[in-house]
């Protein structure tokens, strides 16, 4: 959109509330606000950037505009635990290896060769 200079744009009262995501089903996934336990359900296509990340009962944000979610905000960090990879195989490299991993909510990462099924890493969410 191209504005004039010196128009003046009405800001939006967007609220942001900390909420917990509780389940998905099929393409529809829940989350409660833990203030008032209001429930929002959302259409995949609103949250399909950040599905890999969601595990049961997990503490975020949303953000509310007229009554309707616009965006779910993930916290900066989130400990996942490791469903199934392969072997690591140590060799010669100039850098630290890594491999392929699936964690517990289906998202395949990379991970450093000495991590194993079972064991905790760390995600950034932001990036």
């Amino acid at each position: 959109m191209t504005y004039k200079s010196g128009s003046v744009i009405e800001k939006a009262d967007v609220i942001t509330k900390s909420a917990i995501f509780l389940y998905n089903a099929g393409d529809t996934y829940t989350f409660m606000e833990n203030d008032s336990g209001e429930m929002y359900e959302l259409d995949k296509e609103k949250v399909d950037d950040i599905t890999g990340y969601l595990k049961e009962n997990m503490d975020c944000y949303v953000m509310v505009y007229k009554g309707n979610v616009i965006s779910v905000i993930l916290p900066p960090t989130v400990s996942y635990t490791i469903a199934s990879t392969v072997p690591g195989v140590k060799g010669d490299r100039a850098q630290a290896g890594k491999k392929p991993a699936t964690i517990e909510t289906g998202l395949e990462i990379m991970i450093p060769l000495y991590k194993n099924e079972g064991d905790t890493v760390t995600l950034n969410t932001l990036t």
